[in-house]
């Protein structure tokens, strides 16, 4: 994978539910935090070969309706449509327990 797909209001609910585990990275533009994050959060999805997609709160409101963030940036798990947890993190160490502890 050489980046994350960018989903939307209308994508994500088909990736959630037709994906046996996905994450998702919930940021938005102006969040130099999310920026920075970013291609770590790839990296350890390429290294626990995991799918990872991004999608923009901000510019997609429809899913702060369904998700309740703790911040910025935070990371979904999803299991064939099912929310399975959230964390809100930028430390590599504390995504990738994270990561390994859905994939059980």
């Amino acid at each position: 994978m050489a980046g994350m797909l960018e989903l939307t209001d209308e994508t994500i609910f088909d990736v959630i539910e037709n994906e046996p585990l996905v994450f998702i990275d919930f940021y938005a533009s102006w969040c130099g935090s999310c920026r920075v994050a970013a291609p770590m959060f790839l990296k350890v999805a390429q290294e626990e070969n995991v799918k990872i997609f991004k999608i923009d709160v901000e510019k997609n409101p429809k899913i702060k309706e369904m998700v309740t963030l703790p911040g910025l940036p935070s990371v979904g798990c999803f299991k064939m449509g099912n929310p399975e947890g959230l964390v809100s993190v930028t430390k590599e160490e504390a995504f990738r327990e994270f990561v390994q502890s859905m994939k059980v």
